[in-house]
């Protein structure tokens, strides 16, 4: 289906009033923090809410295809390629932000923000970047779409319809029970908790089949479908202004992120979708889309950079650091973000998509909980101890750390996740293994040994190198074996049954 590029700049004005909502507007916002702009312009909740809807409609209409299989690894594979990449190298820069508290964060805290669990564990969710929960539940999202799609094949589109607004109906009593009773007490459960924006997402994905399937039948006006956009977005500027007015008894400022105005928002980009007028020719002028793509690097990099840059300023010793950084932030953020999607977001995702094709994802995902498991075990099994223990917790992170990109490197250079290691005799498997993560041990043993003597570790225990070496050889071998027991050589496309 063709690209809906005038669908691509909403994200970067959702995204604008989710970062004033945090603050960053700086004296070009405050001039204008007065009743009736202020609910607009503040309006974050309901933007991250759109965002999700948005999230479920461009999915449906990019890979509902009833005729075709559903190729689940490559779908996984581009969400992972399109999402990962940037997201850790914002985790880096909190990383190096703490460098000096970091090491005596909880291990399971670190791997949760790693691997994309923080928002179902309510004590974690604003770990390390505050933004980041929000890619935990897309990270949620992606892995149940393609499920979902493929059980919409065979369904009418009556039924899902009727599924996505009693999915709405019920996750908002469901969700606004709780709030009344359990709030504060529950506020990072209640407002982060990945199932309760499902909804939204669904309900999106609902209306990209709609658009899919059932738009070229019903052929809209476009003076009608103008008016249906302008009265759709009237009703949710009144809903911000009854909620600004009546903060009593209006549900609370964050409810609508919970989806809580999902179908009016879904309204909105069918409405865009379908328009035709010179709105949508202006809305898919070149630079406007370039600063729609530009959302996600300015989402995932907004805390990060902010936090550096008033390091930065504090460390100039100026008269009002404050100041300069109100006036200053919001234009540095806007090009970082630009130089980030053109020169570093869109390189490595095609590096990434062409290394992808030779690699077996699940292979590759379930190694690199070996590396964080064999750590963590070989730091137990010599220390035992709390003690002795968190003595080395700073060597323990930095060889984490070391062996999260090193064996990564080496089993892609060596071949031990390509996906037709499966399908070899068990001996030569094995020796790709062995190379594989011997090499890696090598190269980590030598950057610890490096760390040691530039006086980062006062000792370097070799029995862990030893110890990790042989936990990830073991569990590395048996994984493989029991993939090829199980006959889970490869993932298979998931097919709609058609029976």
């Amino acid at each position: 289906m063709k690209r809906i590029d005038q669908l691509t700049p909403t994200r970067f004005f959702g995204m604008l009033t989710v970062m004033f909502t945090h603050g960053m507007g700086g004296p070009y916002i405050q001039a204008l923090n007065f009743f009736p702009l202020a609910p607009i312009l503040f309006a974050g909740p309901v933007s991250v809410g759109f965002l999700y809807v948005l999230s479920g409609f461009v999915m449906a209409i990019v890979y509902y295809r009833p005729q075709e299989k559903f190729n689940v690894r490559g779908y996984w594979s581009a969400r992972f390629v399109r999402v990962y990449p940037m997201y850790f190298l914002s985790f880096l820069l909190v990383c190096l932000y703490y460098y000096d508290t970091v090491a005596h964060v909880k291990p399971w805290k670190t791997l949760a923000s790693v691997f994309l669990w923080q928002a179902w564990i309510p004590g974690y969710s604003l770990t390390f970047n505050i933004a980041a929960w929000s890619l935990s539940v897309e990270g949620f999202f992606y892995f149940l779409f393609p499920f979902f799609v493929v059980w919409a094949y065979r369904q009418s589109m009556k039924r899902l319809i009727t599924l996505s607004l009693v999915l709405w109906f019920v996750s908002q009593v469901v969700h606004y029970t709780l709030w009344m009773l359990y709030w504060p007490d529950w506020n990072n459960f209640l407002v982060y908790f990945p199932l309760f924006h499902l909804n939204s997402f669904i309900m999106g994905v609902v209306g990209g089949i709609w658009f899919v399937s059932e738009a070229p039948k019903h052929q809209l006006a476009s003076r009608t479908n103008s008016l249906v956009l302008l009265g759709t977005l009237v009703v949710i500027i009144i809903f911000l202004f009854l909620g600004a007015l009546f903060p009593a008894q209006v549900p609370h400022w964050q409810q609508p992120m919970e989806g809580m105005v999902a179908p009016l928002l879904l309204v909105i980009i069918l409405a865009l979708a379908l328009d035709t007028s010179r709105l949508s020719k202006v809305l898919s002028h070149k630079w406007l889309v370039t600063l729609g793509e530009t959302s996600y690097a300015l989402y995932i990099f907004q805390f990060p950079i902010s936090w550096w840059y008033q390091r930065f300023l504090g460390s100039l010793h100026l008269a009002d650091p404050d100041k300069v950084y109100g006036y200053t932030f919001l234009p540095i953020i806007l090009i970082f973000a630009l130089l980030m999607f053109l020169y570093v977001d869109y390189p490595i995702r095609n590096w990434l998509r062409n290394i992808v094709k030779n690699v077996r994802m699940p292979l590759l995902l379930l190694d690199l909980g070996i590396v964080a498991l064999s750590i963590y075990v070989s730091f137990r099994l010599r220390f035992g101890a709390d003690k002795e223990f968190n003595a080395y917790i700073r060597m323990a992170y930095a060889m984490f750390w070391s062996a999260f990109v090193i064996r990564l490197g080496a089993a892609i250079v060596l071949k031990s996740v390509r996906p037709a290691i499966l399908d070899l005799p068990a001996k030569q498997m094995l020796r790709s293994v062995f190379l594989a993560v011997t090499a890696g041990s090598a190269l980590i043993g030598l950057l610890m040994f490096s760390y040691f003597s530039l006086g980062w570790f006062e000792n370097l225990p070799r029995s862990i190198l030893l110890m990790d070496w042989g936990i990830v050889l073991s569990l590395s071998t048996l994984s493989r074996l029991a993939f090829q027991k199980l006959d889970l050589r490869r993932v298979m496309p998931v097919q709609a049954d058609t029976a």
